[in-house]
């Protein structure tokens, strides 16, 4: 398992891992949760099954990851940024997806400086072009509708209209306020807004009940025949607390490492 090295300046934890011994790793924090140690500790307590893939997996890379957003927190423009490329996301493999979105970032400029792909720079960009990219229609009117509610628009009367949203709007709104504002856009769904949550503000209480990956998770990982329903899975996590979006996070993980033994399998057959 591999260990993201602690910085010079980065408080530090000695933890004690299976089959290794005492290892030094950098302290995480996770939006509220201040020691992601510590409520890894927690949910292993309360949850023996999740507790048993947290000791498999130790501290997942996605959330040393997350340290690394905490530096870009102030650049402009990342709400729609991260809102972007969700909708371009949505329903693609991740290698299709990465291409289209790599392509849209050429043709505004954003190709090196992720900061230029702005919602001006999207509701200017020439419609024939976006779809050349590899946008279907009804992605590229997402797209066009979401870099207006940010960046505002004229009417047909010629009158400028304020933007709805913006980074700080977001931000200060409460969390039902900010999730019921970009469900009313159009392409913006229940997961995206779940994805959103987790990924953009750093909520640590956050369940996907629409993810395929957290539901695959949960069934492997609790023994179920089938994929749970919502229901089944807002019951699994209470167990968890206020720090359900760690548990989705090694539900992920218990859904990907299922998939890489079986792609194993095949390798060894196929050899």
């Amino acid at each position: 398992m591999r260990r993201a090295r602690p910085k010079s300046d980065t408080p530090v934890v000695e933890l004690a891992m299976p089959g290794v011994g005492l290892v030094t790793e950098p302290r995480v924090s996770f939006g509220d949760v201040q020691d992601v140690h510590d409520a890894l500790a927690n949910l292993s307590r309360a949850d023996p099954v999740l507790g048993a893939v947290i000791h498999e997996a130790g501290v997942l890379p996605r959330l040393y990851q997350g340290q690394d957003v905490r530096a870009t927190m102030n650049d402009p423009n990342r709400a729609f940024r991260a809102l972007a490329k969700a909708v371009v996301f949505q329903q693609l493999n991740g290698a299709a997806a990465s291409t289209i979105f790599a392509r849209v970032a050429k043709l505004v400029g954003a190709e090196t400086d992720a900061t230029k792909l702005t919602p001006e720079s999207i509701s200017l960009a020439d419609v024939t072009r976006m779809r050349a990219c590899g946008l279907s229609n009804r992605k590229l009117e997402y797209l066009k509708g979401l870099s207006f509610a940010f960046s505002g628009s004229q009417n047909e009367n010629g009158h400028y209209l304020r933007a709805k949203l913006s980074d700080e709007i977001l931000s200060s709104n409460d969390d039902e306020t900010t999730r019921r504002e970009l469900l009313n856009l159009k392409g913006i769904g229940a997961w995206t807004v779940d994805m959103f949550f987790m990924f953009h503000m750093h909520r640590a209480d956050v369940l996907p009940v629409g993810d395929f990956g957290v539901q695959k998770g949960m069934m492997l990982a609790y023994s179920l025949s089938t994929l749970p329903n919502p229901e089944q899975m807002i019951n699994i996590a209470k167990k968890w607390g206020q720090t359900r979006t760690l548990g989705s996070f090694y539900m992920w993980h218990v859904a990907d490492a299922e998939k890489e033994k079986k792609k194993s399998v095949l390798k060894g057959k196929k050899g």
